[in-house]
């Protein structure tokens, strides 16, 4: 399939691509990467120029290779520089995983050729994603996550990439009124208030807007952020964080969970994260609360040695078979570093 694509070109810093055929290329490649950690525009401009003599049919130099980590990188941040606003709002995250190989020479390297083809298939999935599958107004790609899954038969390397994109409009605030009433379940398409159900997102959902949000900063006029390079993945057990002796399936937790074995059982009222009027309390501000701590605790905490920001937030809706029978959710921090762009358009090409 042919892409048309929206390249840009900014005027190129004198920084060669990763090569990795002696070990003055390592030491390069080192250097270049503390360049990176501040911003990455030149070396992925310096790659979009490349890939696109690739694809005119101008003969590479041979032998031109980069080492997998490298050429993972390189795929990760061009596609998250060129097209993603991670400072979008959004309502709801909508994920979709592909997968694709590279061959290798040397064990561990790609030639260029095979590093600019995965970035096509990934370029295309993504299009075909975004175009075809996702509906939904205020529609945008916020990030993708190119990860190296390891080797495969045949002297080859299997990636992985996840892409986010988030649609609607955010509509709560972090401020929940006495009357919202929302499902534990991620899956849930109505409200749980009994009085006036109506369609709306469970609990999970709106703790990952709203998170996103809440931790974005203000983007610069015709500015717009994205995300790149290694992430740290923190997930959160609610059993780390009880704060009740006795368990009474009401906040027992600085994550929701409860169990049938406790209190009256897994009730609708348990279901429901709602407001309670005996203590003042709603459920979804004591939660949400939580979560922003658990976010602010790490990223000021002696792990963020990189002044990474949070990137992505997922929230599953968990049920475990096994006793005591429980049913909770599951937080998934992702940490990543951000950068900014600006005066660029982020139009994602249409497969042909």
């Amino acid at each position: 399939m042919k892409l048309k694509r929206t390249f840009f070109v900014i005027a190129a810093v004198g920084i060669a691509l990763l090569t990795t055929n002696c070990s003055k290329d390592v030491l390069n490649r080192q250097q270049e990467f503390s360049i990176v950690e501040e911003d990455p525009s030149a070396l992925i401009n310096n790659f979009v120029q490349q890939m696109e003599l690739y694809n005119k049919g101008v003969m590479l130099k041979s032998g031109q290779r980069m080492l997998v980590d490298s050429a993972v990188w390189y795929i990760d941040a061009t596609l998250n520089y060129t097209y993603a606003d991670a400072g979008h709002a959004f309502a709801r995250l909508h994920r979709d995983t592909l997968y694709t190989e590279m061959s290798l020479v040397n064990g561990y390297e790609a030639a260029y050729e095979e590093v600019f083809d995965a970035y096509d298939t990934f370029l295309t999935g993504l299009s075909h994603h975004f175009y075809e599958e996702i509906e939904g107004d205020n529609k945008q790609f916020m990030m993708a996550r190119v990860d190296d899954m390891g080797p495969l038969p045949g002297n080859k390397q299997k990636l992985r990439i996840i892409t986010v994109t988030g649609t609607g409009t955010l509509e709560q605030t972090g401020d929940f009124g006495n009357e919202e009433a929302y499902s534990w379940d991620k899956n849930a398409t109505m409200t749980c208030n009994p009085s006036i159900p109506e369609p709306g997102n469970g609990a999970p959902v709106i703790f990952e807007a709203l998170l996103q949000n809440h931790f974005q900063p203000q983007v610069p006029p015709n500015c717009r952020y994205y995300y790149f390079g290694a992430s740290d993945v923190v997930q959160l057990d609610y059993s780390n964080y009880q704060l009740n002796s006795t368990l009474t399936n009401y906040l027992d937790y600085k994550i929701y969970a409860a169990s049938p074995l406790v209190g009256n059982g897994l009730t609708s009222e348990v279901a429901c994260l709602n407001y309670n009027a005996d203590n003042g309390i709603h459920e979804m501000q004591f939660y949400f609360d939580h979560l922003k701590d658990f976010v602010n605790e790490w990223l000021t905490s002696n792990q963020n040695t990189a002044h990474k920001k949070l990137a992505e937030v997922l929230i599953d809706s968990k049920s475990s078979t096994n006793p005591p029978f429980s049913i909770f959710h599951l937080p998934q921090m992702i940490y990543r570093k951000r950068g900014h762009v600006c005066d660029v358009t982020a139009d994602i090409p249409v497969v042909l």
